[in-house]
């Protein structure tokens, strides 16, 4: 023990143990050392630092400083950092709907700018100037233009229209409804466009969803014209032009004139027709899917020598019904009956 004591006491003893003491303290410093690289833009300063200090304190150390909106990238490992870039924030013009507004922005896309910076991306009917994907870039200028639709529906009375025809089965200077008129409906859109929340277009729109139907009346045309027919009791002057018949002065129009086979025939006093009505003179009988029952009529001979006169279609029969005879004419007596026979005869039938 004393002797150890001696040599720690000795000059070459002292000496053995600094030097030991510094090889320690250089192996413990050397493996919580790093050198660690930091850049800003052309200037790169290289520093050595201890392993666990922090990025911002390494960028000090390295004799730069970061301001508010300035960014950083750091290459490291497991043990170190070894390489720190610093990313200077820039400057871009943004003009959000009118409003303009400077905004700090560092690498990136300006969609990323824009939501850093706060400001919302625009919606579909907005307009951008730059693509959001396109790189931010120094003294950049966004316009963003930000538009609004407004649209208003009303449902609106399409009014319908009166429109005249000429009828040459009308009597001159009389007229006929023929169709009523109904109103239709349309609707109507009115879609106002704001930029910026200035009225910059307005566009109106209509949709039927009813049509109108036009009112149609009927203008008579129908002139007097002379056609060949006798009778004892009445004469006609028939218009086939205007479908008309003068009888005794009066004119008369008819839809259509029908040619055929006529016969005659009686009852005894009291008898009724198919429809229930009492015989008579006037009554005649037809077949009711040719001529409807109730329809009135106007009858003469075919060849023009015999008139029958006003009638109404009340009857029918079996010869009727098959075609065989077109009409059949009630008559108060069998030699009237006779007299007519069978002869072919013309009905009018009358409006």
């Amino acid at each position: 023990m004393g002797k150890k004591a001696d040599f720690i006491r000795s000059r070459k003893g002292a000496t053995i143990i600094l030097a030991s003491a510094a090889l320690v303290g250089s192996i413990f410093l050397s493996s919580n050392l790093s050198v660690v690289k930091v850049t800003d833009g052309d200037q790169t300063n290289k520093v050595v630092t201890v392993k666990n200090r922090s990025s911002f304190e390494i960028i000090r150390q390295a004799g730069f400083s970061l301001s508010g909106n300035d960014a950083y990238s750091v290459d490291s490992n497991e043990d170190s950092v070894k390489a720190i870039k610093i990313i200077r924030a820039f400057e871009m013009k943004v003009v959000d709907g009118g409003e303009e507004k400077t905004v700090s922005a560092v690498n990136g896309t300006v969609g990323e700018a824009l939501e850093n910076a706060g400001i919302a991306l625009p919606g579909k009917d907005d307009i951008i100037s730059v693509d959001l994907t396109a790189d931010a870039q120094e003294d950049m200028t966004v316009r963003i233009d930000r538009v609004r639709y407004v649209s208003d529906t009303k449902t609106k009375t399409i009014k319908y229209k009166t429109v005249t025809k000429n009828d040459k089965t009308l009597e001159s200077g009389k007229t006929k409804v023929s169709v009523e008129g109904v109103n239709g409906e349309k609707e109507v859109t009115t879609t106002k466009k704001y930029v910026n929340g200035k009225l910059t277009d307005t566009k109106v729109t209509e949709k039927v969803i009813k049509k109108a139907v036009n009112k149609v009346v009927l203008k008579g045309t129908k002139k007097a014209a002379t056609g060949k027919t006798n009778s004892s009791k009445t004469k006609a002057k028939v218009n086939t032009q205007s479908k008309t018949l003068t009888i005794n002065g009066r004119e008369v129009s008819y839809s259509k004139v029908l040619t055929g086979p006529g016969t005659a025939y009686t009852a005894r006093r009291g008898a009724r027709t198919a429809t229930g009505k009492a015989v008579k003179v006037g009554l005649v009988a037809v077949d009711p899917r040719k001529i409807p029952y109730g329809t009135k009529l106007y009858i003469v001979s075919a060849d023009g020598r015999y008139t029958y006169g006003y009638a109404v279609a009340a009857d029918t029969g079996g010869a009727l019904r098959s075609g065989r005879v077109l009409v059949d004419l009630f008559y108060n007596t069998e030699r009237e009956c006779r007299n007519f026979g069978r002869r072919q005869v013309k009905i009018y039938v009358l409006d």
